[in-house]
Order: structure tokens, then C-alpha cells, then sequence
């Protein structure tokens, strides 16, 4: 059997059985076990990938599994994994008081409908339904933010679902462009695959590919939360449950920027090729920047993370914005530590807001002291989100100031700036609610191990990576971009 088939099997399982399941904590752990399954074909599919020279194709060749793809499909199956694990205990606490039936329900079929149309998006060549797959995940994401059908959860969802459909209306129009500008060199769907587009690349016209990119770069940019583009995200952080947040921050926007990456090494190979790195470096300061600002004046917790999120998309887009050998190091080791990290903190941001019923910095004191495992955690998810030693973050961040330093001199500055505000406005907020001699009162929860091993494990694999940077699984993602064909 194809990998790639056997590989989405089952994620589609998943999507058709779990809305026949009625009772709740069945629901959830078989969601878990065809989140293990998906992993475990995963694992088989990556190293089918990186042992073969050329890529693996499925369906005419619409999907398709390189060097590329594989990394982004272990990371975010991983992390789908860890999440539908860590969602057994904290819906089990989450459906006594806030979640009705009907709604409990939904979650579980619409976390893997979202989870499959990622994946969909990873493994697409045709940029067609690449955009039909990242419309789709848009639409799931948005039934996710509203769950808990407050008013605040549902503006959210709204605002979320405006501003991010706008987006993928832009990046349609851009992909429609580029198969216009590609169409006399390969007619029919021969002008969607991104393999045939990469290939024939310098013949297209340039005024088009730049018009066509322009578009796709600010479609495709409102998902990955670029500044001015981010205004939905904080808002659906905010009101969206611990697993969205996990899901959103350390796949999602990385599914976005990937798209946006492929799209690049289109242009790589024209004469405007620096056209889309400044793109990359112009977007990706200022968000950097602006982040660290907002950062200052952020009162709810889950909010001060979705602008670091916001922080570490501008860094990442940095990195691939030089394009050096050093850089794309740099940005997919900045990739993988921040999926890990920021997934980590809002898996125990979650069993945080469970326990205090409340987000709001100035009440949440003490957690070292009264929740002494979760708050010792938080603690660490913080420093590993800041880049601290021996975390993996402070190495990418020092691979990608290296980085610039040979190449872009001058761009130390900012981005220094910026890294030393976002780090001053997170640990000055962070202190009090790690240590005070003035505790809050929490309630206890039923089974917190459950909740908090996801944390632990995500956290040692980002201590491991400061030790042993996994060259093994980013040297060949960063042959392919250097090379810029597959």
C-alpha cells in the first residue's frame, strides 16, 4: 500500500467513527488511538522519504511526500498525538461545568477533520487543493474557537473566520494568477503542481509570478498571523480551548509559513528571487517588533503567548527571509523547539485556567506553591519559550543572530531589539505568578498526571535539542531549500 494512503487512513477513520460514539471518555480515547495510529504511519512514512532520493506521489500526483513534507508531517502528527492524550483528562474536568453534550461531541470529530486538512496541505503538489485543504482547516478551526459558545468564543470565531476568509480569498487569487502565468508552458493541471512549477519556473513571466506572489504571500500570511495580518489571532487564543491553542501555535502557523516557503522556492528560481526573501525579512521584522511591544501590555495569559507566537513566526520568517544554509538551520530548529515549547505552555496553560477559572495575570499567584508540579512547569515552559538555556530556542535563536551577522549585518540591531523587549515583557509578568507570598486558592482537578506528562515530554525533547540538535532531520529539508528543487 501506498504510504501516503496509509498514512491518512487513519485520520479519515477517525473523522467517520467518532461522531457514531456517544459515550464521552470512549470518544476521547479513541481519538487517541487513531492519533497514535496516524503517528506510528507517520514514522513509516518519513523514513520512506528520507531514505529515497525522490519524493514519493500518490493520486495523479496531487499529494506528494519530500524532504520537506516529511518534517512538517512528524511534527504535526506528534503534536496531534500528544494533544488528543493530553484532551482525555482535561475534557473529562472541562465537561462537568462548561461544555454541553452535543458540543463535547463535535470537538472530537472537528479536532480531526483539522488535523487531517493540514496534513492535506502537507502533502499537496497541486496547489489547487492546497488551498481547498487549507479553506477546510480554516472552517474546522473556527467550529474549534467557538466551542465553548460564550459570546466572547463566538465574536472570536467570527472575527476569525472574516479576517482569515479574506486571507484565503487573496492567496486563491494569487494561485490563480500564477497557473495564468504558467499556462502556456504546462497546460492543464500540469499548472498546479508544484513540482512542474518549480521546475519550468524561469520561463514564467516576472511581472505575474511577482503579482501572484504578492498575493499568496498576504493570503497565506493572515494564517500565519504576520503583522498587520495577526488581528484575529489573540482573540482566538483567548476564548479557544487549551488542545486549539496547541494545535493553532505549533502546527498551524507553521502549515501556513510552509506554504508560503513553497511558493518562494517557485521564485528561487527567476531573477526576482530576492523579491520574496525581502518579503520574508520585511514581514518578518515587523512582526518581530511589534510583538515584543504588544507583549508590554498584555493582561490575560493566554494572550501574552499568542503574541509570542507572533514574536517567533517574525523570527522564523527572518531566518527563511536570508535563505543562507546557516539560516534555514537556524528556522527550522526555531520551528520544531517553538512547536514543542509554546505547545507545552498552553497544555499547562489549560489545566491552569481549569483549576483558577480565571486568565487574568493579576489574580493568578503563587502556582509554585500551591500546584507545585504544574507550577514548576509553567516556570520551565517559560524559560524554554525565552530561550534559555539549555533549552532548544536558545540555539536557534544564537544559530539565526550568526546567521544574520553574515549576511545582514545591520539586522542584528532590530532584532535584537526586539528579542530583549519580548524577553523583559514575559519574565517580568512571569515572576509573580511563579512566586508570591500571597498564593491563590484553586480547586483540584481529577487526574492531573495525565495533563501534565504531555508537558514533561515536550520539554525534555526541547533539553535534548539544546544538547544534540537534530542534524539528522534537518540537514535534508535544508539541502532541498538550498537547492530549491525537490
Amino acid at each position: 500500500m501506498n504510504p501516503i494512503l496509509l498514512f491518512l487512513i487513519p485520520s479519515v477513520a477517525a473523522i467517520v467513527t467518532l461522531p457514531l460514539i456517544k459515550n464521552r471518555r470512549l470518544a476521547s480515547n479513541v481519538s487517541a488511538f487513531f492519533s497514535t495510529l496516524s503517528f506510528l504511519f507517520a514514522i513509516k512514512l518519513v523514513m520512506n522519504a528520507y531514505t529515497q532520493s525522490e519524493p514519493l506521489f500518490f493520486f495523479h500526483q496531487w499529494l506528494f511526500c519530500d524532504k520537506l513534507s516529511a518534517f512538517f508531517i512528524l511534527l504535526n502528527s506528534f503534536i496531534a498525538l500528544t494533544t488528543s492524550f493530553y484532551a482525555i483528562s482535561y475534557l473529562n474536568n472541562e465537561s462537568r461545568t462548561t461544555l454541553y453534550y452535543l458540543i463535547y461531541r463535535f470537538y472530537h470529530t472537528f479536532f480531526h477533520i483539522f488535523t487531517f486538512s493540514m496534513l492535506v496541505v502537507i502533502l499537496s503538489n497541486n496547489i489547487g487543493l492546497m488551498w481547498i485543504a487549507m479553506e477546510l482547516a480554516t472552517i474546522a478551526s473556527v467550529v474549534l474557537v467557538a466551542l465553548y459558545q460564550t459570546s466572547e468564543a463566538l465574536e472570536a470565531a467570527w472575527k476569525y473566520l472574516i479576517l482569515c476568509g479574506v486571507g484565503i480569498g487573496l492567496a486563491l487569487l494569487g494561485t490563480i494568477i500564477l497557473y495564468f502565468a504558467a499556462h502556456h508552458y504546462l497546460p492543464g493541471e500540469q499548472g498546479l503542481l508544484w513540482t512542474a512549477l518549480v521546475t519550468h519556473a524561469a520561463k514564467f513571466p516576472v511581472k505575474l509570478l511577482a503579482v501572484a506572489f504578492v498575493f499568496l504571500f498576504v493570503g497565506y500570511g493572515t494564517k500565519v498571523g504576520f503583522f498587520p495580518l495577526h488581528n484575529w489571532l489573540p482573540d482566538a487564543y483567548s476564548e479557544s480551548s487549551a488542545m486549539v491553542n496547541c494545535l493553532s501555535s505549533g502546527a498551524l502557523l507553521n502549515i501556513a509559513l510552509l506554504v508560503i516557503l513553497r511558493f518562494k522556492l517557485i521564485l528561487s528560481h527567476t531573477v526576482i528571487a530576492s523579491f520574496s526573501s525581502d518579503l520574508f525579512l520585511i514581514f518578518g521584522l515587523l512582526s518581530l517588533l511589534f510583538a515584543a511591544l504588544s507583549l508590554l501590555r498584555q493582561r490575560k495569559l493566554k494572550r501574552l503567548f499568542a503574541y509570542s507566537s507572533i514574536e517567533h513566526m517574525g523570527l522564523i520568517s527572518v531566518a527563511l527571509g536570508i535563505g543562507t544554509p546557516l539560516a534555514y538551520l537556524a528556522g527550522f530548529l526555531h520551528i520544531l523547539m517553538h512547536s514543542l515549547s509554546k505547545s507545552a505552555i498552553f497544555f499547562n496553560i489549560g489545566s491552569i485556567i481549569q483549576r483558577f477559572h480565571t486568565q487574568n495575570m493579576s489574580q493568578l499567584k503563587g502556582l509554585t506553591t500551591t500546584i507545585p508540579v504544574t507550577g514548576w512547569c509553567f516556570l520551565l515552559c517559560c524559560f524554554a519559550i525565552l530561550g534559555l538555556p539549555p533549552f532548544g530556542l536558545f540555539f536557534s535563536e544564537l544559530l539565526l543572530i550568526l546567521a544574520t551577522l553574515k549576511t545582514f549585518p545591520w539586522l542584528v540591531i532590530p532584532l535584537a531589539l526586539g528579542l530583549i523587549i519580548a524577553f523583559l515583557a514575559i519574565f517580568s509578568k512571569i515572576q509573580s505568578i511563579a512566586f508570591s507570598s500571597h498564593p491563590t486558592e484553586n480547586q483540584p482537578l481529577c487526574n492531573t498526571r495525565a495533563s501534565n506528562w504531555p508537558v514533561m515530554l515536550h520539554l525534555g525533547l526541547t533539553v535534548i535539542a539544546g544538547f544534540w540538535i537534530p542534524t539528522w532531520l534537518l540537514q535534508p529539508v535544508i539541502h532541498l531549500l538550498t537547492q530549491g528543487t525537490v
